[in-house]
């Protein structure tokens, strides 16, 4: 435990926090507040901020509601902070990030410094070489709606030990959202959307990753997107039960629609990648191009088995490669 008060209330690291807005840019919150309206005044406004929060004065404004239409007919609803929250937010994921990084599992890959959905495709790549051929294909549905707002502070408790930055996150996740039809306060969910709420999505998650990686299974997380591998068909079948009575336990349900057990020989997406034996391609190269390139492959990889036993693919070459002929 250690108190990262003084480096969150620390004027560099508001300042840092207002550039990282800045150049996110953003549509105004529920103020009407743009990113341009408070550069014209940004060093007040910043020092403003800063001692609102030192002195427990600021209160978070509810977040703005907007819908995005889907490819699929659907939509995506986002909750967006004002500007000014999503600075004093930003400045205490300055100060989380170097904290939690090193507490977070090697099988979690999004939302986090230096890592991509590309080393995620890796190391399923590296399971598969390892015998882990059997898959549970899974997506949480409604993650961010559906998590549970005291136990996440459960779990930020274990990690940040100050009263004064547990009542901030507290008041960013129920302070509720502004629709056509008025305020909405939240009973669970955090807001997607908001800049604090993907690193509060690892966390409230880390127990997951760390239950399933503590046993013979493999997991490979993005974000509410998973993977879990096993070496035999009966092992990944009992795993789905557990897996299930687990985020249960959470308050979380794995989408049915989206839940598959499968393994490489039959095939999978994932991430924007199909894994088909001992291949890996983007989904969206054309189907024929791709059918000829994977023969290719195909012939190429039976070579170079019988030479030698070093993993024959190399993935962000072979996207590029891919990519070149779509």
């Amino acid at each position: 435990m250690i108190d990262i008060a003084s480096r969150f209330l620390d004027i560099k690291n508001f300042q840092n926090a207002w550039q990282k807005v800045a150049e996110n840019r953003g549509c105004a919150g529920v103020d009407g507040e743009t990113i341009d309206i408070f550069a014209r005044n940004q060093i007040v406004n910043i020092y403003q901020l800063l001692n609102a929060v030192a002195n427990s004065t600021y209160q978070p404004c509810p977040c703005k509601q907007v819908i995005i239409p889907k490819k699929n007919g659907t939509q995506r609803e986002l909750k967006i902070p004002t500007v000014r929250d999503r600075i004093v937010q930003q400045a205490l994921l300055n100060i989380l990030y170097p904290l939690m990084e090193d507490k977070f599992s090697p099988a979690s890959f999004a939302y986090r410094p230096n890592l991509s959905y590309l080393n995620a495709v890796e190391k399923i790549a590296d399971w598969r070489d390892m015998g882990y051929h059997w898959v549970l294909d899974a997506d949480i549905a409604k993650f961010f709606d559906n998590i549970d707002h005291h136990r996440l502070l459960k779990e930020v408790r274990l990690h940040i030990d100050n009263p004064g930055i547990l009542c901030l996150i507290k008041s960013w996740i129920s302070v509720g959202v502004l629709t056509a039809e008025g305020l909405v306060l939240p009973q669970k969910g955090i807001p997607q959307g908001a800049v604090i709420s993907p690193i509060l999505a690892n966390i409230y998650l880390h127990e997951f990753d760390e239950w399933v990686s503590a046993t013979d299974l493999k997991l490979v997380r993005y974000a509410d997107d998973f993977l879990v591998l096993s070496r035999t068909q009966e092992r990944i079948l009992s795993a789905k039960s557990e897996i299930m009575n687990l985020l249960d336990s959470m308050g979380l349900t794995m989408n049915a629609e989206k839940t598959q057990i499968t393994n490489f020989g039959r095939g999978f997406r994932f991430l924007g990648h199909g894994f088909l034996e001992n291949a890996i391609f983007p989904v969206n190269v054309d189907e024929q191009k791709l059918k000829s390139a994977l023969e290719k492959q195909s012939k190429a990889q039976s070579k170079a088995q019988n030479k030698s036993k070093k993993k024959v693919l190399n993935l962000r070459t072979q996207e590029r490669k891919l990519r070149k002929i779509s």
